[in-house]
């Protein structure tokens, strides 16, 4: 979770937004289920619903709000998480798979 925490925070993010821990939670869940295809609205979402005693509406509007903040804060990186440069926003899937992805990736080379 280390990983996943400091990831966020390269990309200009940090704990004073809810989404923090909801993205680090979400990837960590994707990170653990990588063969088996995960819906973020079905599955994700009101998982951490419950957990944190929210509704999947203010989970999927606090990791929007993440992405934005990532969006803008360190794009660059971004980018490199992708693999190539993001033309437009990634949506909260696209964006907690890219973050599971890549940091899957760098466990593999270790």
């Amino acid at each position: 979770m280390k990983k996943v925490y400091g990831l966020i925070r390269r990309l200009g993010a940090n704990s004073k937004y809810k989404g923090y821990f909801f993205v680090a939670e979400a990837v960590k869940i994707s990170m653990g289920d990588q063969y088996k295809p995960l819906r973020i609205t079905k599955d994700i979402y009101p998982y951490l619903a419950r957990k944190y005693r929210s509704t999947p509406t203010n989970i999927e509007h606090d990791i929007r709000t993440m992405v934005n903040v990532c969006w803008e804060g360190n794009k660059k990186l971004l980018d490199e998480i992708a693999g190539y440069p993001l033309e437009y926003k990634p949506t909260n899937s696209e964006f907690t798979d890219m973050l599971a992805y890549y940091l899957r990736e760098i466990e593999e080379e270790n």
